[in-house]
């Protein structure tokens, strides 16, 4: 266990380093007490999905900020890896970790966005 406990005090997603033990003593189920505000690798797969079938019906990009410009980016499609993902609702203002709450950007994008 205490290696389990150091791994997670020392992960940079866990913002609530208090909830670890409980955590762990509860069987790694509840990652609510962990604080994460980063989405599960699958979330943002079934975002990204959703965001590239809408684009392609559009011809627009699938970033959403980049789809909004008047330059050569509005019509790019990024890849996985050049995607972040982002919440609707600021996690940080009550927003979920949840499909219906993740909204793809290229990387540029997300991190000029901050939190809004």
């Amino acid at each position: 266990m205490a290696a389990d406990v150091k791994k997670l005090i020392g992960d940079e997603t866990v913002i609530n380093s208090r909830g670890v033990f409980e955590y762990l003593l509860g069987g790694s189920v509840d990652k609510k007490l962990l604080g994460l505000q980063f989405f599960e690798a699958s979330v943002t797969r079934v975002a990204y999905a959703r965001q590239n079938e809408e684009t392609k019906a559009n011809g627009k990009s699938n970033c959403l900020h980049c789809a909004m410009s008047d330059n050569s980016n509005k019509s790019n499609i990024h890849n996985f890896k050049e995607m972040e993902a982002d919440h609707v609702a600021a996690w940080s203002k009550g927003g979920a970790r949840t499909p219906e709450n993740c909204e793809m950007f290229c990387i540029t994008h997300n991190r000029l966005k901050g939190n809004r």
